[in-house]
C-alpha cells in the first residue's frame, strides 16, 4: 500500500541527486512491469551531458533531502522546448496528487520563459520530411504562441484524465515504445563478407563520432560529447559496438546500457551510415548487443523510435521487439 503524502518539497537537480533519479526511474520500471515506462535509466544517462539539468530539470520530495536522509523521491520533470517534456510521478501516487499539478505548474511557467518556437515535430509524418524539417532549419523557427508538449501512454488513462483536466489534447505525433524478451532466441551473426563487430577502442573515437553524425542528418555530434559519454558511470564500453567495413570504416553504431537491478537493456543511440545501408548491418549490431546484453544477466531488452521513423520500427520489430504501447504527445496552446 503507497502511504498518504500531502506536503512536498521541490529542489533543483543537483549531481548529488542524480542517485535519487535513477532509483527512482528502476522503481517505476518495476512497478509497471510488464508495461513500459516513461523513461529508463540509460535515457537519464544519454541525455543528461547536454541538458543544462540544473536549470531544466526539477525533482520532488516528500521531504527535505538535504535535511533528511530517508527524504523520497515523488517525481520529477524535466522541461524541453521544443519536443514533450518528461515528467513522471512516483507509480502508485495517481496522478490526482497535488506533486502532478505542482510539476506542471513548474514546467509551464519555465517554458513560457523562453521564446515561443514553432513545433516542428508534430506535422512529420516519414524521415524524408524530418530531414526536410532540418534542411529548412524549422528547429530554430519561432511561433506566434507557445505550444506546451507532455507525453503520455496511450494505455495511461489516469494520466490522459489529468493532462485534459489541463486542457491538453492528443496529437498525432508519439514514439514506439517496443520490449523484447532476452529468452527468445537471438539469431547468430550473418554479415556481409569482410565484414566484422566490435566494440569501441581508444584509436576508434574519431571514426565513431564521424559514424554518429553521418547516420544523423545534419548531427551536431562531437568528440567532446562522446567523451563525456563514455566517462559516465553507467557507460558499458563492451556495449558500444561498430560494424566495421574491410576497409576499416564503421557502417551501423549501437550504444547498449544495463539495469542492473531491473535487468532490461536499452539502446540508445542506434544509427548506420547512409552508404551502408540495406546490408543488415543495423540488425546485425543490435543482435550482438542482445547477445551480450543477456551474457551480463539482462532478462529482456527495450528500445524506441519516433513514429514517423519507420524504417528504425521496420528495424527493431525485425529484431524481435514487439510494440507494447505508444508515447503520444499532447499539447495546449494557451490563451
Amino acid at each position: 500500500m503507497t502511504r498518504a503524502i500531502s506536503s512536498f518539497v521541490t529542489k533543483p537537480f543537483s549531481d548529488d541527486k542524480l542517485q535519487d533519479l535513477l532509483s527512482f526511474v528502476t522503481y517505476n520500471a518495476r512497478h509497471r512491469w510488464p508495461g513500459v515506462t516513461y523513461v529508463m535509466n540509460s535515457d537519464i544517462i544519454w541525455q543528461l551531458p547536454a541538458a543544462n539539468p540544473e536549470r531544466m530539470i526539477r525533482l520532488w520530495y516528500d521531504k527535505d533531502p538535504d535535511q533528511s536522509s530517508d527524504a523520497e523521491l515523488l517525481g520529477f520533470a524535466w522541461l524541453q522546448l521544443n519536443g514533450p517534456v518528461l515528467m513522471d510521478l512516483r507509480a502508485g501516487l495517481g496522478w490526482k496528487h497535488p506533486v502532478a499539478a505542482n510539476m506542471l505548474d513548474w514546467l509551464e511557467t519555465a517554458r513560457s520563459q523562453y521564446p515561443p518556437a514553432y513545433p516542428w515535430l508534430l506535422e512529420l509524418t516519414n524521415m524524408d520530411e524530418w530531414e526536410q524539417a532540418l534542411t529548412d532549419e524549422l528547429p530554430l523557427k519561432l511561433d506566434s504562441n507557445i505550444t506546451f508538449q507532455v507525453s503520455c501512454f496511450d494505455q495511461d488513462v489516469d494520466r490522459a484524465e489529468f493532462l485534459a483536466s489541463r486542457g491538453y489534447s492528443p496529437s498525432n505525433h508519439f514514439h514506439y515504445s517496443m520490449l523484447r524478451s532476452l529468452n527468445v532466441p537471438i539469431p547468430s551473426a550473418d554479415l556481409p563478407p569482410g565484414f566484422s563487430i566490435r566494440h569501441v577502442e581508444a584509436d576508434d573515437f574519431a571514426e565513431r563520432v564521424a559514424t554518429h553524425r553521418d547516420a544523423w542528418f545534419k548531427s551536431g555530434y562531437n568528440l567532446a560529447a562522446y567523451t563525456e559519454l563514455r566517462d559516465s558511470p553507467s557507460f558499458n564500453h563492451q556495449l558500444d559496438l561498430v560494424a566495421v567495413a574491410p576497409d576499416g570504416r564503421f557502417g551501423s553504431y549501437c550504444v547498449g546500457w544495463l539495469d542492473e537491478v531491473f535487468k532490461v537493456g536499452s539502446f540508445e543511440p542506434v544509427g548506420t551510415r547512409p552508404a551502408f545501408r540495406r546490408l543488415g548491418l543495423g540488425q546485425q549490431v543490435n543482435y550482438e548487443g542482445l547477445r551480450r546484453m543477456k551474457q551480463m544477466g539482462m532478462l529482456n531488452a527495450s528500445i524506441g523510435t519516433a513514429g514517423f521513423n519507420d524504417r528504425a520500427f521496420g528495424l527493431y520489430s525485425s529484431c524481435g521487439f514487439e510494440l507494447i504501447d505508444r508515447n503520444r504527445t499532447y499539447t495546449k496552446t494557451p490563451d
